[in-house]
């Protein structure tokens, strides 16, 4: 709890697993206090644990080191003012800290649901809202039986609590169930957790969307709602294109927001960012996922100049100036278009960044890029997010300028990446 003693202006605020668009947060709120860093655990990957700003924070503590109750004293002793989820991996963490600390925050008690899909899915159709139809298993037995109990139409399955489009796999017949289940059970997922289960659910037919969102006091701000596209691997895979920035009046908002508010309510997100993803089905919106932390895709300067605000800024103002939020209305505005466009690699290379970004410069609607790999790593054929080398973003007051170069790009990424 802050002691009352303590100028708010001055209590730090706790980053819990600040990495990836974890980092963004960081920078953004170091220019304002102080900053304090947990880590959930000591063998996070490379990848991500390079990605934290190390020098913006005034400690680094590590749960898996010192233990829960000594973690929370030395945390207390500096009177923090907030407890923030910086990436997937600190959700649960996040949540425990805060409780114990005695801060705004989710309640511990749907921090499971909040990581584990097919516990989510659950807790959300216990709110009385329409979810895909689910199977937890362990066996390949059982998910076979499942899959000709539903008359041999395609499933998705996938761990139960990774990220990044990791092992989802999409199966029309037995055997590539097989061999789904097979590659998923008993690996280790992105998240660093043994796959002791994983989960099939229905596959649903419609357009795909990201929502994201701030919340306070369990009222949701909207940030920006984008409509997905995919398209086929070299093996097959349905792999991420581009997601295209809706504008906030399109029709199709009053039944996605409206569902992902009930989401939001059903996982008790009352407080901080959220990511979700919906499938908008015939028969209406279904849930894919949601996150209870920044998107992974965050760009604030994108969206800044596509919105005129983005998901880093409305949280930071969520912690350090709750009161103005009612200032800022609860769904954005669209002041130019904006595509995300996800880079795909077809073969096995050096990755020449220089070459990369002198075609994305000939591109008119070029704002900016988020690079996954360094110059000269080995490319791999793309299968999924993590196997992608970046996302580029197209900014345009013309939504045919940004279609033209998005069309340019990959004919000219096809031949060349």
């Amino acid at each position: 709890m802050t002691n009352p003693c303590i100028d708010a202006n001055l209590a730090p605020l706790v980053l819990v697993d600040a990495y990836s668009t974890g980092a963004l947060l960081a920078r953004a709120l170091a220019e304002q206090r102080p900053l304090l860093h947990v880590s959930s655990r000591s063998d996070m990957p490379q990848a991500f644990a390079a990605s934290c700003p190390q020098a913006l924070f005034l400690a680094h503590y590590n749960l898996q080191t010192l233990g829960f109750q000594a973690l929370v004293e030395q945390l207390k002793a500096h009177q923090p003012a907030a407890v923030i989820t910086g990436s997937e991996f600190g959700v649960e963490l996040a949540d425990r800290l805060a409780a114990a600390l005695e801060l705004p925050g989710n309640d511990p008690e749907y921090s499971a649901a909040r990581r584990d899909k097919s516990l989510m899915a659950e807790q959300v159709a216990c709110a009385g809202l329409p979810v895909a139809a689910q199977l937890r298993t362990a066996s390949c037995e059982q998910a076979v039986a499942w899959f000709q109990a539903r008359g041999a139409r395609p499933v998705v399955v996938k761990p139960l609590d990774s990220a990044g489009s990791d092992n989802v796999f999409i199966c029309h017949d037995i055997e590539q169930l097989q061999l789904a289940v097979a590659c998923i059970l008993g690996a280790t997922n992105l998240m660093m957790c043994n796959n002791h289960a994983l989960l099939l659910q229905e596959y649903l037919e419609g357009d795909e969307y990201i929502i994201n969102s701030v919340s306070h006091e369990g009222q949701h701000w909207i940030t920006d709602v984008w409509k997905s596209s995919k398209t086929l691997s070299s093996d097959g895979r349905k792999i991420y294109d581009c997601e295209d920035l809706l504008p906030a009046h399109d029709p199709v908002l009053v039944s996605l927001i409206d569902y992902v508010q009930g989401v939001l309510d059903a996982l008790a997100i009352a407080h901080g960012p959220a990511h979700t993803e919906v499938i908008l089905t015939a028969q209406g919106p279904r849930l894919l996922e949601t996150g209870a932390r920044l998107s992974g895709l965050a760009n604030p300067e994108a969206l800044q100049a596509a919105t005129g605000n983005d998901q880093v800024a409305l949280t930071c103002l969520k912690y350090l100036q709750p009161h103005a939020l009612a200032r800022h209305p609860q769904r954005y505005r669209l002041l130019n278009h904006c595509c995300t466009l996800n880079l795909i690699s077809r073969r096995s290379a050096p990755f020449n960044l220089t070459t990369v970004r002198q075609q994305l410069d000939s591109l008119g609607s070029y704002h900016s890029a988020r690079f996954r790999f360094s110059d000269g790593r080995h490319t791999v054929p793309t299968i999924d997010l993590n196997s992608s080398p970046g996302a580029v973003f197209l900014l345009h007051p013309s939504a045919d300028r940004i279609r033209q170069d998005h069309q340019a790009w990959r004919v000219w990424e096809k031949n060349c990446l």
